[in-house]
């Protein structure tokens, strides 16, 4: 009897992904509702602003682009990542999106649980799996 108690208590039952963080990233791709949070993601910190698939990806493609400066091969590249952001399952509203596997922040800083910035910079975006994430806070912890 000891033996199946102690197996049931160390069964792990939690799902893969968690259903709240699943519906303030919905929020976000379907309202383009922004929310600043921190993640602790594989033994680091990472605070920043979570923001919807599409804007994630409007704004990654200026980062893209800006080797070429302007021109046609910048606006190709623009262009390239809007689509991206429009074509997400997780932003068409003939999909079903509740399930979410994939969070964007802007902004982004990283940290040792320490809290000692991993580079010292002012952020930048970052794109993760939803499922790796091991929990977070609202608000901004590394400013």
């Amino acid at each position: 009897m000891a033996n199946e108690e102690k197996n049931v208590f160390a069964t792990d039952s939690a799902p893969s992904k968690d259903w709240f963080l699943q519906f303030l990233v919905n929020l976000a791709n379907k309202n383009r509702f922004e929310l600043d949070m921190t993640l602790t993601v594989g033994g680091i910190l990472i605070s920043g602003t979570l923001v919807g698939v599409r804007q994630y990806f409007d704004n990654l493609s200026a980062y893209f682009a800006s080797p070429f400066n302007s021109g046609q091969n910048s606006e190709v590249i623009k262009e390239t990542f809007k689509k991206i952001g429009d074509q997400c399952t997780c932003v068409s509203p003939s999909e079903q999106t509740e399930n979410p596997s994939y969070l964007h922040l802007k902004n982004a800083v990283f940290a040792t649980t320490k809290g000692t910035k991993i580079p010292d910079d002012t952020g930048t975006w970052w794109r993760g799996r939803i499922s790796e994430v091991q929990g977070f806070t609202p608000g901004r912890l590394i400013k």
